[in-house]
């Protein structure tokens, strides 16, 4: 009775096994794609734009992605969690001081956007243009957005929350201004210092803050003899 033959082995090259080389390479072309996707925009950039700039050939794209819009899900994909990412280690040192709390997360959320021009073009102005590409994957990201601050705003309410569509709407209030502040921020080339736009949403946050009871705010007195200055 013949005996089956056993598979052959994979061979490591330089330390790797076959799938870790396959992961790199996935990942060589999703860096490739949001590098070009961020300058160029997604229309402008081709599958053998992105080959040439991670170095592959199109046989290793096609081993990883079925198409150039797949490509652009896993590109956006990546780009957001990372903003998300950083966004909580920025504020996991604020969470019991809602002030702080905000100052970290507007640091860091506008920190990513101008140390990473290009992740940022891709996510703030390119997946506005392509929506209908990135399909269900844009909203439920956009609604981790909006949950990541009602999650950060709950624990300083010293009032009942109003009816959670009005407390959403507040929230997605606060997302939406400051994608809108990002977009025009990145449009300029960054012109506008990073220290206004963050003084300017803390006031914005303070204002719906005050409004909702939050601790840190809801109790803040203008001194009337200082009215000349910023509040802060």
């Amino acid at each position: 009775m013949t005996q089956p033959t056993a598979s052959p082995p994979q061979r490591a090259y330089a330390g790797k096994s076959a799938q870790e080389r396959q992961k790199a390479r996935r990942q060589q072309l999703i860096a490739a794609a949001i590098e070009l996707i961020g300058q160029h925009g997604f229309a402008a950039v081709s599958i053998d734009s992105v080959c040439a700039q991670a170095g592959l050939t199109k046989r290793y794209f096609y081993e990883a992605f079925e198409s150039r819009e797949a490509l652009l899900v896993a590109s956006y994909d990546m780009v957001s969690r990372q903003y998300i990412a950083h966004i909580l280690e920025g504020t996991a040192p604020h969470l019991t001081d809602a002030r702080q709390l905000v100052k970290a997360g507007l640091m860091a959320t506008f920190g990513f956007v101008k140390a990473n021009p290009a992740k940022a073009r891709l996510m703030m102005i390119e997946a506005q243009s392509v929506r209908s590409l990135i399909g269900q994957l844009y909203g439920n990201r956009y609604d981790e957005f909006v949950n990541l601050l009602l999650d950060f705003t709950r624990p300083f309410l010293q009032k009942p929350a109003p009816p959670d569509p009005v407390f959403r709407v507040l929230a997605k209030g606060m997302v939406g201004s400051i994608i809108h502040l990002c977009q025009g921020w990145i449009a300029t080339d960054f012109k506008q210092p990073m220290n206004e736009l963050v003084d300017g949403m803390e006031r914005i946050m303070g204002g719906i803050g005050h409004e909702l009871g939050v601790k840190g705010w809801s109790t803040l007195k203008t001194d009337t003899s200082k009215t000349s200055q910023p509040l802060r």
